[in-house]
């Protein structure tokens, strides 16, 4: 994904995977001040109650309210979620 391009991500939308769509943005997870994209948060499932931390270099590119992901709905219903996702937020800013 091009440098900078994260800052087209909005919460709210779609994330479409390798296999159809798998939920919307709750949060894009970066560091503004030195133009570093952690990842995003999707939220996916009833009511986009489940959670899970989608890490930048899975991100393929941003266009037309559509964040396309390299996952399929399997792996994310695998991801782990947003607060136990390791180093991923570590220093984070959240881009509201």
């Amino acid at each position: 994904m091009e440098a900078g391009s994260y800052l087209l991500i909005e919460r709210g939308m779609t994330v479409r995977g390798t296999d159809g769509d798998l939920g919307s943005v709750v949060e894009v997870v970066a560091d503004e001040g030195v133009d570093v994209f952690r990842g995003i948060v999707l939220g996916h499932g009833l009511f986009s109650a489940k959670r899970g931390f989608v890490h930048a270099d899975r991100v393929v590119r941003v266009e037309q309210n559509v964040v396309h992901v390299s996952l399929s709905k399997t792996e994310a219903d695998q991801l782990p979620s947003p607060l136990t996702g390791g180093q991923a937020y570590e220093g984070r800013d959240i881009k509201p």
